[in-house]
């Protein structure tokens, strides 16, 4: 039976002298009689290197790998040919245009990603061997979760070798993580579409100018949790930073501060929250809300209470009043004493006149506190609060 071979034409043009690559079907490799079989390269098939590791589309089993080439002439100075695409577990790969009398090692990353969900960082044609996914390629890099490589083969003139043995397929050790993608906090700024926040991008229009088209230049991501880093200034078109994955502990969850600035190093004008849970061997994308300019604060009688040595009840406290004052002066009455208020939409401003009244069941003052908030874009203030008029 005569083996159809699949150009792959990315990867080809992209090779230039160093090395090309072909995608084939994983049947009648040992039977080819095509006039392909007398270049000089090296066929990389799947039953070297899969061992008991399934390939099917079953939760738990490799989808797709990506071979890798290295030149190990030199032992003490190996390096990277490009890398193939990503191929189904099915199917092999041939390199071409390699060097006779060079000798070479094949490297495979293993997928529980289909083949057509994946795309190499920088473009079909980079060569990279690291993945995205084709459809959110922002998200960041897809960990490969098996990992192995061949024996070394010579390269021989208008022959195409291939290693006989490969160590057998391991999983890679996965981390615990959590992905911060600030970016996805454009999302929904606007209930009309085509008006939601973009990131600032400079152009030159055609009589020569200089043109800044765009909202949000940089952002800051702030952890609640001061075993976190926080990572500043990062450009809004830039890709999403590493993940964080020292300190991250499983089945915890873990809120994240966005700001946003119009202006690299200028004033934060927009905000926003994102959280995420923690899963063991996984690293997990944060869900984030969309950056807003306004606050909120949240009011409650609690601390008061304890700090008056009262409670609420009907003989103590029943309801309280909450007043903001300036710049908001916004009232809220009445308010069951256990209840919390939260005052939003509110300018990002000191707010340092707000009044805490609780009341008994009659109506009568018993508790009064003066508290201080800074409202800051997008994030949800709590007072501080003292005994007192």
């Amino acid at each position: 039976m005569r083996r159809r071979t699949l150009a792959l034409v990315p990867l080809v043009a992209l090779a230039l002298a160093s090395t090309a690559c072909d995608e084939t079907s994983d049947t009648d490799t040992e039977t080819d009689t095509d006039a392909t079989a007398t270049v000089t390269s090296i066929l990389v098939e799947p039953s070297l290197f899969m061992g008991d590791v399934p390939c099917s589309a079953a939760s738990g089993a490799m989808q797709s790998y990506v071979a890798t080439v290295l030149d190990v002439t030199d032992p003490s100075a190996p390096f990277p040919l490009p890398s193939s695409p990503p191929v189904t577990c099915t199917a092999s790969v041939i390199f071409r245009q390699i060097l006779v009398s060079h000798v070479y090692r094949v490297h495979i990353d293993g997928y529980d990603v289909p083949a057509a969900e994946l795309t190499p960082v920088g473009g079909t044609s980079s060569g990279s061997r690291s993945m995205v996914r084709r459809a959110a390629p922002a998200a960041g890099n897809v960990t490969p979760l098996w990992s192995t490589f061949c024996e070394d083969v010579t390269a021989l003139q208008s022959i195409r070798v291939a290693p006989k043995t490969c160590e057998e397929l391991a999983p890679l050790p996965t981390e615990t993580g959590v992905l911060i993608d600030p970016r996805a906090t454009l999302a929904g700024t606007s209930a009309i579409p085509g008006l939601e926040l973009a990131c600032t991008r400079s152009t030159v229009d055609p009589q020569g100018n200089p043109v800044v088209t765009g909202d949000v230049a940089s952002f800051d991501v702030r952890p609640t949790d001061p075993a976190l880093a926080p990572l500043v200034n990062l450009p809004c078109e830039s890709p999403a930073p590493a993940p964080y994955t020292q300190n991250i502990k499983p089945d915890q969850s873990y809120t994240f501060r966005i700001e946003a600035r119009a202006a690299a190093g200028g004033p934060v004008t927009w905000g926003a929250s994102c959280t995420a849970l923690a899963v063991e061997g996984l690293v997990v994308h944060a869900l984030c809300d969309p950056l807003s300019k306004d606050g909120a604060l949240d009011l409650s009688l609690a601390d008061v209470l304890a700090a008056a040595g009262t409670s609420c009840a009907k003989e103590n406290v029943a309801t309280y009043d909450a007043l903001l004052g300036a710049p908001g002066n916004l009232e809220a009455d009445a308010v069951a004493c256990g209840k919390p208020i939260r005052f939003a939409p509110l300018e990002p401003a000191s707010y340092a006149q707000i009044k805490l009244v609780g009341r008994d069941a009659a109506g009568a003052a018993v508790v009064t506190a003066s508290c201080i908030a800074e409202i800051a874009p997008g994030a949800v203030s709590t007072a501080t609060c003292v005994l007192g008029p």
